[in-house]
């Protein structure tokens, strides 16, 4: 069964731009497609309060991965643009140009993305500061390095990622302004699709 809770498909509904008659086959195809990749995982995001607040406090409102099923933001980057730029998406992370804004990045804990995409964040960053632009980046990323590991107590991790490079780049990189550590018990993230609650990782 392809399914989706009646409040995401209302806030679809509502950022939805293209013929409507097409819109539930659009939401369908966006559904489907997501449940090919073969994972429980795709629809989890920060929690939408959470977001929220960020947005108040620090003027996010750009998600760097997301879904047209879990974005809280009207706009985002997605993997489907060809049926997602109807509900906001702005395509592939990985050809964003952000100028100045303050943008979500949570990607999917996949070791590669994470990294690869953060040192984009690097370079989008020095451009900003040689075009006298202000532009920020919130990161919501797992706990994998092993001093943080040490930290945090966190022993039953059976997967071994090694010295996981790009936290010790971001901890000495100029731009860095600061960390906070969470344990699982302690951040949720929530599951669109099944409005479910999760505890995934220390962040």
């Amino acid at each position: 069964n392809i399914l989706i809770p009646k409040d995401v498909y209302d806030r679809c509904e509502k950022k939805y731009t293209g013929l409507k008659k097409y819109f539930d086959v659009n939401i369908w195809i966006i559904l489907f497609r997501y449940q090919l990749l073969g994972s429980n995982n795709h629809q989890l995001a920060v929690l939408p309060e959470n977001l929220d607040l960020m947005s108040k406090d620090f003027k996010l409102s750009f998600e760097c991965f997301a879904s047209s099923i879990n974005s809280i933001s009207n706009h985002y980057c997605s993997i489907y643009y060809d049926v997602e730029r109807f509900f906001g998406s702005k395509g592939n992370f990985f050809n964003l140009k952000p100028i100045s804004g303050t943008y979500s990045f949570n990607p999917p804990y996949q070791s590669d993305i994470i990294t690869n995409g953060i040192n984009k964040l690097f370079t989008f960053l020095e451009k900003s500061k040689i075009n006298n632009k202000e532009l920020n980046f919130i990161i919501t990323i797992p706990i994998w390095d092993i001093q943080g590991k040490i930290k945090m107590n966190d022993n039953n991790n059976i997967i071994n990622y090694g010295e996981f490079e790009i936290i010790n780049k971001i901890k000495k990189s100029r731009y860095f302004k600061g960390l906070r550590m969470i344990s699982k018990e302690n951040f949720t993230y929530l599951d669109h699709n099944f409005k479910l609650y999760k505890y995934v990782s220390i962040q």
